[in-house]
């Protein structure tokens, strides 16, 4: 019994050692053990900023830490309630197609005052390259991130001027409307999205960017960086959008939230993975493939009745007539479709 009762007050006396070695640390010490995001986090990625993350801090020892990063989403900014909280986890992480990332071994140098902790290295895990440096107060992080991703046949800027096509099967009574509707999609759209859009750069960071024409401009432009990203896993794409970042830059440009705002709404079960694609490079030719539940999900924003006006606005006047009325009856045919497909047809620059 005495035996037990020194390896008790043995074991009690070490945590107590360890946990006054932990507040024993010089100047900041623990207190920039802290989970970081919002005005607390300037979070830098590739050069931009990053928003809609989160950064949490710990150190034991003031020598070495661990930064753990994710993605979090303020789920009022799709569904406004004072109720719905901020979310971890349904957002994309930092990294794409990492839902959290961990950097272990992060060596620390005290400022000369004791306030924060600066730091930097690389870190390589999944075949990704990592390289940060940031500095950790009690009140403050700031992290800079320059990555790599695993090579892929997608890196590169990829002219959009064989623009999509679409695949369309349906049963039963819509077989006709469905025919037609495809006929003509597969006329329209090549010139209808070059002319809307440029092309396409996949970064080897995993950022996406879009050159294309604003609404009522002729001038070519190109997307901000941390928008849509992507990574490349079992031969297939997956997008990511950073929901954030997006509504940030919509309200920035003044475009319309609400109309934006419904269709983000519409894609919430895509956030975190990513909207996965199919994709064939052969040389200087790339096509993107959205599957059949995919492209089903994109499809029904078409009932969204903003989208729709947009739609039909963009359908010559001359096949009004038999696209409107398909599109009125679009969520039953939808519900007869045994197969629906969306590609997307580039060439390299």
């Amino acid at each position: 019994m005495k035996k037990n009762l020194f390896l008790i007050w043995s074991l009690v006396g070490f945590l107590g050692l360890f946990a006054s070695c932990e507040e024993d640390l010089p100047g900041v010490g623990k207190g920039a053990n802290e989970t970081f995001s919002g005005d607390n986090l300037t979070l830098t990625y590739g050069g931009n900023e990053m928003l809609g993350k989160q950064v949490t801090f710990h150190t034991y020892d003031g020598e070495k830490a661990t930064l753990t990063l994710n993605g979090t989403l303020d789920l009022s900014l799709l569904f406004p309630s004072e109720s719905i909280p901020e979310v971890a986890g349904l957002a994309p992480g930092v990294v794409p197609g990492e839902v959290i990332t961990t950097i272990s071994n992060v060596p620390l140098t005290l400022s000369e005052d004791g306030s924060t902790y600066t730091f930097s290295g690389t870190d390589t895990q999944y075949g990704r390259t990592l390289t940060y440096s940031g500095e950790a107060s009690a009140e403050r992080l700031t992290l800079t991130l320059d990555v790599v991703m695993p090579e892929n046949d997608l890196v590169g800027t990829w002219n959009c001027s064989k623009g999509a096509s679409i695949n369309w099967i349906a049963e039963g009574e819509y077989q006709t409307e469905v025919q037609q509707i495809t006929s003509i999609a597969n006329m329209l759209l090549p010139s209808m999205l070059s002319q809307k859009v440029q092309s396409f750069t996949f970064g080897a960071d995993g950022n996406i960017s879009v050159t294309y024409k604003k609404s009522g401009t002729d001038t070519w432009q190109t997307s901000p960086l941390n928008l849509a990203m992507y990574y490349v896993m079992d031969g297939r794409m997956y997008l990511q959008l950073n929901v954030t970042q997006i509504i940030a830059t919509a309200q920035s440009t003044r475009a319309d939230i609400s109309s934006l705002l419904s269709l983000l709404q519409g894609l919430v079960d895509y956030l975190s993975e990513g909207i996965p694609l199919t994709y064939s490079a052969d040389g200087n030719a790339l096509t993107l493939t959205l599957g059949t539940e995919e492209t089903k999900a994109i499809l029904n924003l078409l009932t969204i009745d903003f989208v729709l006006e947009k739609i039909e606005g963009l359908i010559p006047e001359d096949y009004q007539s038999i696209v409107t009325p398909i599109l009125e009856k679009l969520p039953e045919i939808l519900d007869s479709t045994t197969a629906l497909e969306l590609s997307l047809h580039l060439t390299k620059n």
